[in-house]
């Protein structure tokens, strides 16, 4: 009497499964993911490309409020010269060297200092 574990000696060998595929979808899942993380880094919606518009943005806005403090000097400027005469007087006379009614005007000027060992003539 035989048994049946003694007739699987006699049948051919099972065939092996090779596992290579599985790790081909392995390599190819790790290089997607290292793919997508390069390009979250440095595509052109990366890290490196939204950090060099943040700087961009920190600059544009420093260049806006200093044109915005510039246009509130002028403002300012403007209206003193409309409502105040003074700011207009002093401008005339700085600027223009201009005096007022009434006002004589003195010019003051140095003569050159003679050599020391000149003689004088008389």
């Amino acid at each position: 009497m035989t048994s049946p574990v003694d007739r699987l000696d006699e049948l051919p060998p099972l065939p092996r499964r090779v596992p290579v595929p599985r790790r081909t979808w392995r390599y190819v899942l790790l290089l997607v993911t290292i793919l997508l993380l390069a390009n979250a880094f440095v595509g052109e919606r990366g890290l490196a490309t939204l950090l060099r518009a943040d700087q961009e943005h920190m600059r544009l806005q420093q260049a806006i409020d200093t044109l915005r403090a510039e246009n509130i000097r002028l403002h300012r400027y403007t209206r003193a010269l409309t409502d105040e005469p003074r700011v207009i007087e002093d401008l005339a006379r700085g600027e223009l060297g201009m005096i007022s009614p009434g006002e004589q005007l003195f010019i003051v000027g140095t003569t050159p200092a003679a050599p020391p060992n000149a003689t004088l003539i008389r």
